[in-house]
């Protein structure tokens, strides 16, 4: 059976794969989340039945080799030459400014007719000879989420359904089956509809709490002075720790930095200590101090997604190779907005440390457990991490360039230890 035929020919065994590869994947992010016992049981049970559900349609998405596997054919049987790209200058997609807008557009409006000129003339809803693949037939039309996709099906056997970004991926064949191939896809419709120089919508969104923590910090001083007396007084004390959370101009913004949607970085004392002049039991008794306020978070290294773990991996293993005592991972971070709920949980803690006569020196795990319970002792004091030897999922990630901010390269990976 050639490679074609396996994507279509085993419906039942294949479509069952994969519902089942999407269910583990999707409950392992639950559970990165946070979920545990009766939630994460409930969560699993739905995300199965959504699963089944799309099995029962008889649709599949395609990722990663199968995507190969259709360029591939394309190519053999001569068709991939039938898909000819226009390009427009639409005043109607002007409003379009960031990369959000132009995938939202994308999946509401068949882009098929628009971007391909074989693909000009088909109607919606309407079966035809697939052009993609030999023996199959087609249709376009709108699915799940009210997303247009080209769905190819051979007859007896295995639905596949592309999106737009999908099919310029594969007849591009640009970066085909990973991240950096649909960004190719999105940069491409961008130019194609004359929209070169988008914004991503998530990175201006990251700058902007990012600014606005350190206008809080800094603006306003009476005003956060009488509504957070007690923050107010270790702010002034650890403010430079706080511009130093808050300021990334040097490492930059990344999506593959990101965890719940927010974006995430590492560092270690060591560095924070370089860049601010500080003793190294001084910095980590701050950053504790920080953690436990609410004004920088930690992420334990059992909730980091795979690839961010792998970093993890080789970051300690470079230290372990340089003689490191201890061997410690490096702490990966975020900060979350300095809303006006954030800042009154933080006053609120910042009232008992000053009430318990708790203060940097004091900052630690015994002395935070009895004052303010287990499970805020646990965020602040991370609890070491072994990566079992049979975590075949944080093995071989690679990120690209383009996505890794820190400046010293190891492998693929720019690191700062």
């Amino acid at each position: 059976m050639t490679d074609i035929d396996r994507i279509f020919n085993t419906v039942t065994r294949r479509q069952k794969a994969v519902v089942i590869n999407r269910v583990r994947k999707m409950v392992d992010e639950k559970r990165q989340e946070g979920l545990m016992g009766r939630q994460l049981s409930k969560a699993a049970f739905h995300i199965k039945k959504i699963g089944e559900r799309r099995m029962e349609e008889g649709y599949v998405k395609v990722k990663g080799r199968d995507k190969i596997v259709l360029r591939e054919h394309a190519i053999d049987t001569g068709r991939l030459n039938q898909f000819v790209k226009t390009q427009h200058r639409l005043q109607l997609y002007k409003l379009i400014g960031t990369t959000q807008k132009l995938v939202d557009l994308a999946n509401r409006v068949n882009m098929f007719e628009i971007v391909f000129e074989n693909l000009k003339c088909i109607q919606e809803n309407t079966y035809f000879p697939c052009q993609l693949v030999q023996n199959n037939f087609a249709w376009i039309s709108k699915h799940e989420k009210d997303v247009y996709r080209y769905y190819s099906k051979r007859d007896g056997g295995n639905t596949i359904g592309l999106s737009i970004f999908d099919l310029i991926e594969i007849i591009d064949g640009v970066n085909i089956g990973e991240k950096a191939g649909f960004r190719h896809a999105q940069e491409e419709l961008a130019r194609l509809l004359d929209l070169e120089g988008l914004r991503d919508e998530w990175k201006i969104n990251q700058w902007e709490k990012y600014q606005n923590n350190l206008q809080a910090l800094r603006d306003n001083n009476q005003k956060f002075e009488r509504e957070f007396p007690s923050l107010y007084k270790l702010v002034q004390k650890y403010l430079t720790y706080l511009e130093y959370f808050n300021t990334h101009e040097e490492e930059g913004i990344f999506r593959s930095f990101s965890y719940r949607e927010e974006h995430v970085f590492f560092t270690s004392t060591n560095r924070i200590k370089e860049k601010l002049g500080k003793s190294q039991s001084t910095v980590t008794r701050s950053v504790n101090l920080l953690t436990l306020l609410g004004m920088i978070e930690k992420i334990p290294h059992n909730q980091l997604p795979s690839h961010l773990l792998e970093i993890s991996n080789r970051i300690l293993e470079r230290r372990i190779n340089k003689g490191y005592k201890g061997g410690k991972r490096i702490t990966f971070y975020q900060v979350p907005k300095y809303t006006k709920q954030t800042l009154d949980s933080a006053e609120d803690i910042a009232t008992k440390v000053h009430e318990s006569g708790m203060w940097e020196s004091q900052i630690k795990r015994e002395k935070v457990e009895k004052v303010f319970g287990k499970e805020i002792a646990d965020r602040v004091f991370l609890s070491d991490y072994h990566v079992p030897k049979n975590k075949s999922d944080t093995v071989g990630v690679r990120l690209n360039d383009d996505d890794n901010p820190y400046i010293e390269k190891f492998g693929s990976v720019k690191i700062f230890v």
